[in-house]
């Protein structure tokens, strides 16, 4: 038998209808503002590695036709390519002896056809000024005029359109919440450098045969899961590194790989922890500590710095030369808050590169120096679970300015 509904149940089904007619525009309306905002979020990051990966080449003596072809080479497969929504300036410079101005500036427009919303809210003289504020504020945010004197840079700006999903980008007094910008500027005085036998670096030893990792749940060394970093509260996602590249062997590593770097001796971990010297106290986590702390302790001989182990008379770190390994580790209170300082600040850190091979001597730990590569450290975990203790280390490029024989 088939019950009618009631007169009652008929209203009720009717307002019901009503309020899903009525909340339902207001639901999608929110969804896609959340969508929206992460969007830019994450266009704002491609855009910001874009600038990074360009300023790079640039550094390295790359010319301005060549940064373009860097910069679109970074986002072809994330973004468009469409001139009418980029933007990109060459910036040039050498900064006068007290580092309050330029003597030398250039910024040439190098791509784009300059209808972008934010082009003409360009100001080059305030591009300038953020420079120079870039160029005065060190690794530990203070402000000094005195450390940019006389350094020879080279920069990206960068201004992009985003494509809106509301469509904010059709209302003009809307269109600049659609759109991002990048300025990234390096310094460029170390490749004017001759190459010395000594080099200083950070007390972290990376094994050489280390691969990227793989997507989340693959391979040998997947990324970890973001609930596995004890730091930073809100770690980076797989995703998130559009330079990536899986699985791929330290030697050949580019720029924007990622390495997952798991403590450990010689066989056990592919990196380890290392101390300058081998005096009497030299060892421990707060020695470790000390020398992880900005700007690094390992040229501060006699006191902390660097002798090779066995030959006190060799105070400077070459390849081929030995140093004595840490017995500190992740979970040292004095460690954590230096490595959670260079992941909050964006450090890129000097690091020595070894081989199993050369890796242990007799009775002691020690790292062959095989060749030196700077990293950018992104989150760690420091109790064991998920693989740990390990660290999260973004390869930058190899560091040939120093460590090297001279011919």
């Amino acid at each position: 038998m088939t019950t009618q509904p009631t007169p009652a149940h008929k209203k009720q089904m009717g307002q019901s209808l009503v309020e899903v007619a009525l909340f339902l525009p207001i639901f999608v309306i929110l969804l896609a503002g959340i969508v929206e905002i992460s969007q830019l979020v994450i266009t704002q990051n491609r855009v910001s590695n874009a600038a990074r990966v360009t300023t790079r080449f640039g550094s390295n003596g790359g010319e301005d036709s060549g940064m373009t072809t860097v910069m679109l080479n970074s986002i072809t497969q994330t973004l468009s390519t469409d001139e009418a929504r980029w933007d990109m300036w060459a910036i040039r410079g050498v900064v006068a002896t007290d580092g309050n101005s330029f003597s030398d500036w250039s910024f040439d427009h190098i791509f784009g056809i300059s209808q972008t919303v934010l082009y003409s809210d360009v100001n080059e003289t305030a591009v300038q000024q953020a420079v120079l504020q870039q160029l005065q504020t060190d690794n530990n945010g203070a402000t000094s005029s005195a450390i940019a004197g006389d350094l020879r840079i080279v920069g990206a700006y960068i201004l992009h359109d985003v494509d809106s999903i509301l469509g904010l980008d059709a209302f003009p007094a809307l269109a600049q919440v659609s759109s991002v910008r990048a300025l990234n500027v390096m310094r460029i005085t170390g490749l004017n450098r001759e190459q010395t036998n000594g080099c200083d670096a950070f007390p972290i030893a990376v094994n050489e045969d280390i691969r990227s990792v793989t997507a989340p749940g693959t391979g040998s060394s997947p990324y970890p899961d973001t609930s596995a970093f004890d730091y930073p509260a809100a770690p980076p996602t797989y995703n998130q590194f559009t330079n990536h590249v899986s699985d791929i062997p330290l030697p050949n590593a580019r720029e924007g790989y990622l390495y997952l770097l798991k403590e450990g001796a010689p066989g056990v971990g592919n990196f380890g922890w290392l101390r300058w010297n081998t005096n009497p106290g030299s060892n421990g986590a707060g020695v470790l500590a000390n020398s992880l702390t900005w700007p690094g302790d390992s040229s501060d001989y006699p006191d902390n710095g660097y002798y090779e182990p066995g030959d006190p008379t060799d105070t400077a770190m070459n390849i081929g030369d030995w140093v004595a390994g840490s017995t500190g580790n992740v979970n040292s209170n004095g460690v954590r808050p230096q490595l959670e300082q260079h992941v909050d600040k964006s450090r890129t850190l000097r690091l020595i590169v070894w081989n199993t091979t050369n890796g242990q001597t007799g009775q002691n730990l020690w790292y062959q120096i095989r060749g030196f590569a700077i990293f950018r450290l992104h989150g760690y975990r420091n109790n064991s679970g998920q693989g740990g203790p390990w660290i999260l280390a973004e390869f930058i490029r190899w560091d040939d300015s120093c460590g090297q024989p001279i011919p």
